[in-house]
């Protein structure tokens, strides 16, 4: 199995190593190649690396490839002076962030050197088969990522590097980032863009479910949707039925039900139990619950230890109000942005300009850190004051709890409930699973939407608006051309 290094183009490690060779030992150039690999390798495969200036990785993770992992950092940064990195970090939170220096921001390519060293090779040779045999529990989804699922990657690098060169020159027309306001870097979206081609295939690119909300990772949800479009399964076109304001959705199963959430102390795991939770709730506490009227919907919070801890939400028996009713309604109409944003404007008097704006600050509220209140979030708690309240106190201790609880909640009803029926009913159509959507061949789209409607109306409540996307090679060319048009406005 050959597993290659990526670095940047203009890196010449060996010449910098041999001008300036290492005084600690033991000193391996290949654990050197290794740990600088990783920050290449990690804006390949990482989406949000696109706006972010450090690629943040796991001490724990190097230690375990390379004991000595820190004395071969301040080489990088103190010796050879190629690698600059952040100054601190917080444990169990924020891992450190690496970056190679402004001479070395160039594009990464795939180095012809791989890797021989035999700790690192066993390590990783490792990983991959726990992933296969993880794989094992899910043969429903893996087995659709075979020798038939191929992608046109003549098309996608003829987009890519138009895209580049339209966004390097038109600083108007870069994406930013929905949760963090940044800017995007065309350098490293176009790095990602051929990283997700580019291994497509590649062993460590093998489809996996995370231990965190149990999401089910592909080549596929690592990859920007235009590209999607150049991807068929079997020589035939894919099309995708995709959950629409899918996290506003979902959402409404935190405001209708019983449920104890609990967050472990790695600051990573979280879980969510809608089944007997008062009971789970008095196992895991060891305490007395006090039965409340069931007006008092609320978040109760229990702390397990200094970072781990239990929520326990009361709604099931609660009288919906007019708030929580206003808000399941916007949010299973399918365009609650727009409609968010109308009901603003004609209760509150207040014009916000695009739904795109709407969408980009419910998000902040959803995904952010509780902190003092923008104007939209002051907005959205007159509009929705219950809501906004347990929201908030979901938030309080960790404000990524929300989001990932969410993701829990559709990674359970796309991979656990609804990938795994069709499997089952039609056992003939190729499942292909992006996080709140599901792609197959056109013949089986009606049965599965079936499907989809029907595990909504029991997970959560009620049949959401769903979207279906057809991928071709014409979107492709259409976006492309769409954004030339943009750039010429632009420079009119």
């Amino acid at each position: 199995m050959k597993l290659h290094f990526y670095f940047p183009e203009n890196l010449d490690l060996d010449n910098l190593i041999d001008d300036n060779y290492p005084t600690f030992k033991p000193f391996v150039r290949e654990k050197a190649r290794y740990l600088l690999h990783l920050i290449s390798v990690k804006r390949l495969n990482k989406k949000d690396s696109v706006s972010e200036e450090y690629t943040k990785l796991s001490s724990k993770m190097m230690q375990d490839m390379v004991h000595n992992y820190n004395e071969y950092w301040d080489y990088f940064i103190n010796d050879l002076k190629i690698v600059e990195r952040t100054k601190s970090y917080q444990t169990d939170k924020y891992c450190k962030g690496y970056k190679f220096i402004e001479a070395y921001d160039t594009p990464i390519v795939k180095s012809p050197l791989t890797l021989r060293d035999r700790s690192i090779r066993k390590k990783l040779i490792n990983y991959i088969n726990r992933i296969k045999s993880q794989n094992r529990s899910y043969t429903y989804l893996s087995k659709w990522f075979d020798e038939k699922l191929q992608i046109d990657e003549e098309i996608c690098v003829w987009a890519m590097n138009e895209i580049f060169k339209i966004k390097q020159e038109f600083p108007e027309l870069r994406d930013i980032n929905i949760i963090t306001g940044e800017e995007k870097s065309p350098m490293k979206q176009k790095d990602f863009a051929l990283g997700s081609i580019g291994r497509f295939k590649e062993a460590l690119n093998q489809p996996r479910r995370d231990n965190n909300v149990l999401r089910y990772h592909s080549v596929l949800t690592n990859m920007n949707s235009i590209y999607r479009n150049a991807v068929t399964y079997n020589g035939e076109e894919l099309y995708a039925l995709d959950l629409k304001n899918s996290q506003v959705f979902l959402s409404t199963k935190l405001l209708s039900t019983n449920y104890l959430i609990r967050s472990y102390g790695d600051g990573a795991k979280v879980d969510i139990i809608f089944e007997n939770p008062i009971e789970m709730y008095k196992r895991l506490t060891n305490q007395p619950f006090l039965e409340v009227d069931s007006l008092n919907s609320k978040v109760t919070k229990y702390n397990l230890s200094k970072s781990s801890y239990i929520m326990l939400g009361l709604f099931k028996d609660s009288p919906l109000n007019i708030r929580f009713q206003e808000y399941f309604r916007l949010a299973i109409k399918g365009n609650f942005y727009e409609s968010l944003r109308e009901k603003i404007h004609q209760e509150l008097g207040v014009y916000i300009e695009s739904r795109g704006d709407v969408k980009r600050n419910v998000f902040k509220f959803m995904f952010s850190e509780v902190r003092s209140k923008s104007k939209f979030v002051k907005l959205f708690e007159e509009l929705f004051p219950e809501v906004y309240n347990v929201f908030y106190d979901i938030k309080e201790y960790d404000h990524s709890i929300l989001p990932r609880i969410l993701q829990r909640i559709e990674s359970n009803l796309f991979i656990d409930r609804i990938a795994k029926r069709v499997s089952k009913e039609l056992p003939k159509a190729s499942i292909h699973t992006i996080h709140d959507s599901i792609a197959s061949t056109k013949k089986y789209i009606p049965a599965i939407r079936k499907i989809m409607e029907e595990e909504f109306v029991d997970g959560i409540g009620a049949v959401p608006g769903i979207k279906e996307e057809h991928w071709c090679k014409a979107n492709i060319i259409k976006e492309v051309n769409e954004l030339k048009q943009k750039a010429f406005a632009v420079a009119s």
